[in-house]
């Protein structure tokens, strides 16, 4: 038998292998080469591809430089400038620190460095595959050039899984629009091919670049936000519910400067938005978080993307929180415009046929958002309250929909402050009570006007906005923290979870869930807390300790907030149906009390409004 020796890899070896986890792609290449220029502090880099950088990669920066020494030990594995010693890894400054980036993209490419310290004499070193093949001495202005062709040339097998030059393209163009805003003092310019993509001045205009990335349309109706912690300190744009997305592409998180992937903010983020969005729908966010450096460890991943932080937890609350707090102190009125019901229109009226012969190139454009914009009429936005008018039609009264107005009393809880863009800011809450009532259409929607503008409101998603506030209200009023069962609950689970759930059992008894465990794998649950509906308590502990067990967050509030929106449905209003009109009056004072009057529990607009421009635009009185 021959046994296997244990040998040490040649160099070029294991720069190849450790490529493999740096380079994925040219994205990657871009990425590092990018990090490195903002180190050296540059204020204006360029990044030209050939073939979206299959064929060729070049970065231009005008940074501090690097001599033809630094050159040649920046090639070599974990030669780096930034860190010196193992205590620097724990307040890390700059985006890079590994000294892996550059050894291990030369390794699998033909790369050439030109660098000059002081605008006028350079160097130049030419490499193939970690090979140096020549060198020199040129005229290059300040800064630092790197040209990184024939990607993947020894490597076939990640040459030919790359996807199609668009989509890497595409991957490109995202990475240095989130860069840009990570820093846009700088400068940054995209080129494939000769042709520009993309470019910014470096003047620092925030609301300037999300425009060149997402449009106009998007980055005037973006919140902006910003708050701080014991920790951290927060700051950024989101959108409004009238822009979205299909994925969570738009949510950018950036920690000192750095873009990071972190799910658990991800979630933090979409968490304020709740009842903003329909499921399956995503804003467009862009956080900016700063910490103290030990605060954060980035070494976790040669890709330095992933990242640790301390107290995760205040940093996620402060988020949602934050986001939340900013999207209820503006009016989010859905705009609807004529070209929105013109490609609603199209869409219906295609034929599979047409479908079936439409292109499916991609572009590496960013997804399209919907187009609506919210109201922006300063002028005479807040008049006095007026009731709504009488409505010329008698209902019945065993017709009618008897509007409860016991809950007349309630406050709202937003402390309203000005923001910026093209939002109408809830400053005194009479917005709802101001429109003028014109009667009901097809039994479902409430027909408003109110300064050249129709307002259109859906009955049942403003009913059920206003119900499901009130019932989380009437949850979260104190109450005894559990109660004992007259007769146990019985779940059965597996010996592997029984194991796992005893090691949970502290956890449990805090939030006031006690048990035994029985024969036969059984669970016999003893005490439960009040937040549970004994009508239920079976399903909801079965999906509770499946939660801890698995080491997902277990939240009375989450469970509140799924029964209200359950609840709410139920006990409001439905399509339909006939609304006095002195229960208009009522819904629309209850609307205006609520925290967030303008979307259902589930997400979709209470109130839609047309303006009297777009609407003579659709009767072609207007160009």
């Amino acid at each position: 038998m021959n046994r296997p020796k244990i040998i040490e890899l040649p160099i070029e070896l294991s720069n190849m292998i450790a490529a493999g986890e740096v380079v994925e792609r040219p994205s990657s290449v871009v990425k590092e080469l990018v990090e490195n220029s903002i180190d050296a502090k540059a204020t204006f880099i360029k990044i030209d591809l050939m073939n979206a950088g299959i064929d060729k990669i070049t970065v231009i920066d005008d940074g501090i430089g690097l001599s033809s020494e630094d050159i040649a030990m920046a090639v070599k594995p974990h030669a780096t400038s930034k860190i010196k010693s193992a205590s620097d890894l724990f307040a890390i400054e700059t985006l890079g620190f590994r000294g892996e980036a550059i050894p291990s993209i030369c390794a699998i490419s033909k790369m050439t460095i030109t660098s000059s310290l002081n605008g006028y004499e350079a160097s130049f070193k030419k490499y193939e595959g970690l090979k140096l093949i020549d060198e020199g001495k040129t005229s290059f202005t300040q800064g630092t050039k790197i040209e990184v062709s024939d990607l993947f040339f020894n490597t076939p097998a990640r040459y030919k899984h790359l996807s199609s030059e668009q989509v890497e393209l595409s991957h490109i163009v995202q990475l240095v629009n989130k860069i840009s805003l990570a820093y846009p003092e700088i400068a940054f310019v995209l080129t494939n091919n000769a042709k520009v993509l993309f470019s910014t001045d470096g003047n620092s205009n925030y609301e300037a670049i999300i425009a060149e990335i997402f449009g106009t349309d998007v980055a005037k109706q973006m919140v902006t936000f910003n708050a701080k912690s014991s920790l951290y300190e927060i700051k950024g744009y989101t959108s409004s519910n009238s822009i979205f997305r299909s994925n969570k592409n738009g949510i950018i998180i950036m920690i000192n400067q750095r873009i990071i992937k972190n799910a658990n903010l991800v979630y933090a983020i979409l968490d304020a938005y709740k009842t903003y969005l329909p499921v399956g729908r995503y804003p467009v966010t862009i956080v900016e978080i700063k910490a103290n450096p030990t605060y954060v460890d980035v070494n976790v991943h040669p890709t330095k993307q992933e990242v640790r932080f301390t107290d995760e937890k205040e940093l996620r609350y402060l988020i949602t929180n934050t986001i939340l707090d900013a999207l209820k102190k503006v009016e989010l009125v859905y705009e609807v415009k004529p070209d929105e019901l013109k490609n609603i229109v199209v869409k219906e009226a295609k034929t599979v046929k047409e479908k079936d012969f439409e292109s499916d190139v991609k572009s590496f454009k960013w997804d399209d958002f919907p187009k609506g914009s919210l109201e922006n009429n300063t002028s005479d936005a807040f008049n006095e309250s007026s009731l709504p008018k009488k409505s010329d039609t008698t209902v019945s009264e065993e017709q009618a929909f008897y509007y409860d107005t016991s809950y007349q009393d309630a406050e709202s809880t937003t402390n309203n402050k000005k923001q910026q863009l093209s939002f109408n800011f809830r400053d005194d809450h009479n917005f709802f009570q101001s429109l003028s009532y014109l009667g009901q259409f097809n039994l479902t929607y409430l027909l408003f006007e109110k300064d050249d503008n129709l307002y259109l409101i859906d009955q049942h998603a403003a009913m059920e906005r206003i119900m499901y506030e009130k019932i989380k209200e009437e949850l979260q009023k104190p109450c005894e923290s559990f109660y004992d069962l007259l007769i146990p609950l019985e779940i059965t689970l597996p010996d592997f979870e029984l194991n796992l759930l005893d090691d949970k059992k502290a956890f449990l008894t805090h939030i006031g869930i006690t048990y035994d465990i029985g024969e036969n794998h059984i669970v016999k649950i003893k005490t439960i807390p009040t937040w549970i509906n004994q009508n239920f308590a079976s399903e909801s502990l079965d999906a509770i300790l499946s939660d801890v067990i698995n080491d997902l967050p277990v939240s009375k509030d989450a469970f509140y907030d799924e029964f209200a929106k359950t609840m709410s449905c139920k006990k409001s209003i439905k399509a339909n149906m006939h609304i006095l009109t002195e229960e208009v009056s009522c819904l629309l004072q209850d609307l205006d009390n609520c925290s967030n009057p303008f979307t259902c529990p589930h997400g979709r607009p209470t109130i839609i409004h047309f303006t009297k421009y777009e609407i003579e635009k659709l009767f072609k009185r207007v160009n």
